[in-house]
Order: C-alpha cells, then sequence, then structure tokens
C-alpha cells in the first residue's frame, strides 16, 4: 500500500531526519519529555528491562523479586531503557509504578501526546543514532545528555493523535499476522515463515518511522480526531 506524502516540506537541518513537513516544529527531546528521577520503594508494579519487549514496548509478565529503590512513574509516562538502547526498550506506562534498573522514566510536557513520544524513539534511525552515542563497552548506556538534546519532530498536538492512532492500528495488524505465523507450530519454524516475519518486522519499523517523521502523510486514513 501506497501512502500520501504532505503537499510542502521543509529542510530539518538534522541529517538522519532529512526533510519535514513545513508546519511542524522541530525540538529537542528535553523540551518534549521530562526527566523523572524521584526515587521509591513502594515495589508497586515493578518495571524493570527484562519486562519491556524489544521494539514493541509490549510487558511481559515475569515472577522476578526486585529490590532496592527505583524511579516512580505514573500512567502515561514513558520508560526508555538506557542500558545497550539497540534492544530498543520503550515502555508506555499504562499504570502508576515503579521503574528498576537502567531506565530513563520521562513524563510528556503540555502539547506532547505520550503514544506519539513512544513511537518516535521507537524509531529506527532515533535508536540508531542514541546506540552510537554509548559508553561502557561491556555495559553500554546512553546519557541523559546526549539523549535530551536529540532533536524530535513536533508536529501540533491533534497530528500526534492521529498519527499515533494510526500506528496503534496498522501496527496491530501486522502483530496479528506474526502472531498467527510463529504460533501455528506446523509453519512457525520453516524458512519461508521465518522470512515473511521479518519482513512484517521490518515493515512495521519502516511504517513507525516514516509516520513520526512526516515521510506520509496518514490524517485521511484515519477516522476518527486520534482520541
Amino acid at each position: 500500500m501506497s501512502f500520501p506524502r504532505y503537499e510542502s516540506y521543509k529542510d530539518s537541518g538534522v541529517e538522519w531526519l532529512g526533510e519535514v513537513p513545513e508546519h511542524w516544529e522541530l525540538k529537542r527531546l528535553k523540551r518534549n519529555l521530562r526527566l523523572l528521577t524521584e526515587k521509591t520503594d513502594r515495589r508497586e508494579n515493578p518495571v524493570a528491562l527484562e519486562n519491556i519487549e524489544s521494539w514493541s514496548g509490549s510487558f511481559i509478565q515475569t515472577e522476578t523479586k526486585f529490590e532496592g529503590e527505583g524511579v516512580a512513574f505514573e500512567r502515561g509516562d514513558i520508560l526508555f531503557g538506557k542500558l545497550r538502547p539497540y534492544l530498543a526498550k520503550v515502555y508506555l506506562a499504562d499504570t502508576a509504578g515503579e521503574a528498576v534498573g537502567d531506565f530513563h522514566v520521562m513524563r510528556p510536557t503540555n502539547g506532547i501526546d505520550s503514544r506519539f513520544s513512544q513511537y518516535q524513539i521507537l524509531n529506527r534511525e532515533f535508536i540508531a543514532i542514541v546506540d552510537g552515542s554509548t559508553f561502557g563497552a561491556k555495559m553500554p548506556r546512553v546519557s541523559w545528555d546526549f539523549l535530551s538534546n536529540m532533536v524530535l519532530t513536533t508536529p501540533p498536538i491533534p497530528e500526534q493523535q492521529t498519527i499515533a492512532a494510526f500506528l496503534d492500528r496498522e501496527t496491530a495488524k501486522i502483530d496479528a499476522l506474526i502472531q498467527a505465523m510463529t504460533g501455528n507450530v506446523s509453519i512457525g519454524q520453516t524458512k519461508d515463515a521465518k522470512s515473511m516475519v521479518a519482513l512484517l518486522q521490518e515493515r512495521r519499523t519502516a511504517l513507525i518511522s516514516a509516520a513520526v517523521t512526516g515521510k506520509i502523510d496518514v490524517r485521511a486514513l484515519v477516522f476518527s480526531d486520534g482520541k
């Protein structure tokens, strides 16, 4: 399926972003997402790196018991795994809890949609740039100083919500296809099935990247206001 493009574009001045829609703003991440550092040991809904699925942000339940303090977060906050950022562990909190371990915990500022922000961080080009900045050979981490200065596209919030709604819908379709293939024992381990799953995963990441950087215009493809 081909997608329409915006009517007019401008040079972002950022190599990996390229041209972006004329009416979109460009802001550093720290203007859109505020770092949270408040510690807590309340042990309610702890989230660790092992609980977050790479590239999807889905929550994986485990039986691990955690000790020590973590960073408190609320519904709508974003947890980004700063250890080995190439794993792309980006969790959008659906309830209050505690981030245990190597996370940058962030809260969207006014005028920023949390789902759109999660998809922005899941952009493969974004992850590649961040991963290239890491320090520490055995346990590579991305610093907040580097992450916070990454440039993000910032459409008007109704458009952020529309893009997020589109991506919610389309990635759910792709995820369902992947689940159907991997869950079928008779075909899931065949070479053709593995190739198809890889293609679907590539399509998923490419669609996210194109939508959040404005390479495609999905506004007419969503039949609600995105809320």
